[in-house]
């Protein structure tokens, strides 16, 4: 039995369109599955605990949608020992299956590989914890602080976005985006303490990523040689240099050529504090999760088993 839980009301516009050929697929090919489609905000996260708390040993669960539909999701799932989770993007972004190298887009054939997978295939996952609340979410790209958070969570309302969709421009409009927050947002003086070690300080922070995967924002290559199942969080951090500087280095962020570039830091770690002078937004997978001044990062290695 496939649990599929699509999200036809995001994404590209076209999810619709692209959900009704795979019920067609399905049906042809005999398969056996139910569907449920979340209505709102939250309720991805809703449907995938209660399918999660299902009286199976195997449970299957097989998500039509982008990036945003896979993050409820994965933080309403609650026992992940029985879930084996599948894919078929249909977001602007799709990050989550450009990590797992998944066609995204090839609705048939993504479908193929989630129908033929053993599902034996285990990857990380990331957690975000609020320091000051205890409050936690799971993460499977990446969370960020500062200007990644600001632009991840925001960009959906953002007008450039809707003027570049018009223009069949919208993979721009991430780096477009970045560039104009850059020049408004405030920087940061943080202290860092990797897996426990005496913390580090650092001025004019502009963002720090924790990668699972190399790339967020639509193929942006934050940490280029993260791997989602290597048992560590690749971190990537822009600080000290005047966000002027930032500007004319963000081509090299871009083509995944900054590792080595005065005012990036780069570093994987199993664990993560920030404590920073003040609040900024905090973002899982793009998705909001507060404005914050404290949080830690941590990998949980082999959390979830993939349809790959």
């Amino acid at each position: 039995m496939y649990h599929f839980i699509v999200n036809i009301h995001g994404g590209s516009g076209k999810a619709f369109l692209k959900w009704n050929k795979i019920r067609a697929l399905l049906n042809e090919k005999h398969v056996e599955f139910k569907v449920r489609v979340p209505q709102g905000v939250g309720d991805a996260s809703r449907i995938a605990r209660e399918i999660s708390e299902l009286p199976e040993d195997d449970i299957r669960i097989v998500v039509v949608g982008g990036d945003g539909t896979i993050n409820e999701v994965l933080n309403g799932i609650k026992d992940f020992s029985r879930v084996k989770l599948g894919l078929i993007p249909t977001g602007s972004g799709n990050d989550f299956t450009r990590g797992l190298k998944l066609p995204r887009h090839n609705p048939k054939k993504a479908l193929d590989i989630v129908l033929n997978s053993k599902g034996d295939k285990k990857i990380d996952l990331g957690r975000s914890t609020v320091l000051s609340t205890g409050d936690s979410r799971i993460f499977g790209i990446s969370s960020g602080f500062g200007l990644d958070a600001i632009v991840g969570t925001g960009i959906n309302e953002a007008k450039i976005k809707k003027i570049l969709n018009w223009l069949h421009l919208g993979k721009l409009s991430y780096a477009v985006l970045t560039i104009q927050t850059l020049f408004t947002m405030k920087t940061y003086e943080v202290s860092l303490s990797f897996d426990g070690e005496e913390p580090m300080k650092f001025n004019k922070l502009i963002f720090l990523a924790a990668m699972n995967f190399k790339a967020e924002g639509g193929g942006v290559p934050m940490s280029p040689k993260a791997r989602g199942d290597d048992g560590e969080l690749s971190v990537c951090m822009a600080a000290g240099v005047p966000k002027i500087l930032t500007f004319f280095k963000f081509p090299l962020l871009c083509m995944g050529l900054h590792s080595k570039s005065k005012g990036f830091y780069l570093r994987n770690c199993k664990t993560l504090e920030l404590r920073s002078n003040e609040k900024s937004i905090l973002h899982t997978d793009g998705e909001l999760v507060g404005n914050v001044d404290s949080v830690k990062f941590e990998v949980l290695p082999g959390k979830l088993a993939v349809l790959v």
